[in-house]
């Protein structure tokens, strides 16, 4: 597979880099300058669409629009898979002698192009023998990100005519089902991808004028605007500032957890004091062991006395530790519990620190681990919105009830639980060490970060605890912060996550085995 760029002319398409040289992390750095950056093929293989997608997954990242990645992934791949059959049906009439541009052979093409429409393996190698290109193009624009899909051939005016047919019905649907019904085109097969594509868009609750169609004499483009606002006034209005009003009345540490925070910088405190302290207090005794053991600050040991978890980790991870019980207690008692996340936040917290461990950042393993622990509690924010708010989300962007975790809020609000989260953490005055990951855990490059070594390592294990012991494909990582860790080696990196998975399992059944 090669990699190509379009000309300005726009007919033109020269290769200008292999694939073996694709790397998805440079090509978002280009983006991030202001450049155009590129991905140009002939034919979609699994390996072109891991690069497309990895692509999308670190632009949206940087513009903290990641929770747009599972709209926008299957809106590409239908337009692509669109602008790859409107090639191979060029590659067809030429095989089959027949005039694209003539109403007689085009109508007498087309009876016999849809049969083998659906099996595109047939005129592969037709299609990759030919002149004809795709590029998909990513530029920043004046008010979000512009997605391009070109293809080298022109479009006939009878194509034109039904595409843009299918954009505006399409748009005026309630749902798939009456789109399909109301818009199924027999003499060109049924047209799904731009339906299938205009719907998704809907449910997400983006406007279909965010997809525009620009032909001209030697090509076809299909643009999509990501917008930096994605929400309407009254979205805006009744739902965000209704949360970020909900974040900034969270209720403060108790008194007496700042007093203990606080003894924990204090140079002249001695473990017995601070332990005894502890200790008199049998819920918060109750949290500061099972946290201690849960995460993992001692592998292979279990913690059994508040003096013996304070010895072994010491008074700065004991100041962490009460941060994190305290903002897990208020979370919970406030919000709906979310076991789910908190499961996932305890297998991050532990690859955290074995990242850190392992690849020569020992000095802040225990400070990943506390940081893996809470980098999603802006998550259960958005997940614990009242049932009048979902209804009112669901209303507003038609999505029928439909809810995907966290992505359908992220969409609906325009605000990211990273972002949310590092709110949180600004109101329990967390340190910067812990609000850096919260904020950035989905963006490890982005310029604002100063505990870097931090971000990459929560970044890393956030990703890789969510695969659990899946298969996940290295090509999805920045490749910056796997060479940083020595894991740009897609053996190493495979080799490695597996390896995670089984400690944190061994872990697991330790725990349980020395519950009381």
């Amino acid at each position: 597979m090669h990699l190509f760029m379009i000309t300005k002319s726009g007919c033109r398409i020269e290769t200008i880099i292999m694939s073996a040289l694709f790397d998805s992390s440079k090509l978002a750095k280009d983006f991030d300058l202001g450049k155009e950056v590129f991905i140009g093929f002939q034919y979609v293989s699994r390996d072109i669409e891991n690069d497309i997608n990895s692509l999308l997954v670190k632009i949206l990242s940087r513009c903290d629009k990641l929770f747009l990645y599972e709209t926008f992934e299957p809106v590409l791949r239908e337009l692509i898979q669109n602008a790859v059959k409107a090639n191979m049906k060029r590659v067809y009439f030429k095989s089959m002698d027949l005039d694209i541009a003539d109403d007689a052979d085009y109508e007498r093409g087309m009876q016999e192009f849809k049969k083998v429409a659906y099996h595109p393996e047939l005129l592969k190698n037709m299609l990759v023998d030919s002149r004809y290109r795709i590029v998909i193009k990513f530029r920043k624009r004046e008010g979000g990100i512009e997605i391009a899909i070109i293809n080298n051939a022109r479009i006939m005016p009878v194509e034109l005519e039904r595409l843009r047919y299918r954009l505006v019905k399409a748009g005026e649907c309630r749902n798939f089902t009456e789109a399909y019904e109301n818009m199924y085109d027999s003499s060109e097969g049924a047209g799904l991808g731009i339906i299938m594509s205009v719907m998704l868009l809907k449910n997400a609750g983006l406007d279909v004028h965010i997809v525009s169609l620009v032909p001209d004499e030697a090509s076809m483009k299909i643009a999509l605007t990501v917008p930096s606002d994605l929400r309407s006034l009254e979205i805006t209005s009744s739902i965000k500032e209704k949360i970020l009003e909900d974040v900034e009345s969270l209720p403060t540490f108790p008194e007496h957890i700042r007093e203990l925070r606080a003894l924990c910088n204090n140079p002249d405190t001695t473990i017995e004091a601070i332990s005894d302290r502890i200790s008199n207090d049998p819920s918060l005794t109750a949290d500061v062991l099972r946290l201690s053991n849960s995460a993992g600050f001692m592998a292979g040991k279990r913690i059994k006395k508040v003096s013996e978890a304070v010895m072994l980790i010491g008074l700065k991870n004991l100041e962490y530790i009460l941060t994190a019980v305290s903002a897990r207690k208020i979370i919970d008692k406030r919000y709906r519990r979310f076991e789910q996340v908190w499961e996932h936040c305890n297998r991050t917290a532990f690859y955290a620190r074995s990242i850190a461990g392992d690849r020569g950042y020992s000095g802040i393993a225990d400070y990943a681990l506390i940081a893996g622990l809470l980098h999603d509690i802006g998550k259960i924010v958005l997940l614990a919105t009242d049932a009048d708010m979902v209804s009112l989300i669901a209303d507003i962007v038609k999505n029928r009830k439909i809810r995907n975790a966290a992505v359908l809020e992220e969409i609906s609000i325009g605000i990211s639980h990273s972002t949310i989260g590092a709110l949180m953490a600004r109101r329990w005055n967390f340190p910067e060490e812990l609000i850096d990951p919260i904020m950035y855990h989905h963006a490890p490059l982005h310029p604002s970060i100063v505990h870097r070594e931090l971000v990459g390592i929560v970044y890393l294990a956030n990703l890789l605890a969510a695969a659990g012991a899946r298969v996940i494909d290295s090509h999805f990582f920045e490749s910056e912060v796997l060479e940083k860790f020595n894991l740009n080696s897609p053996a190493v990196f495979d080799r490695y996550h597996q390896e995670l998975a089984v400690r944190y399992a061994g872990h697991q059944s330790l725990v349980q085995r020395s519950a009381p």
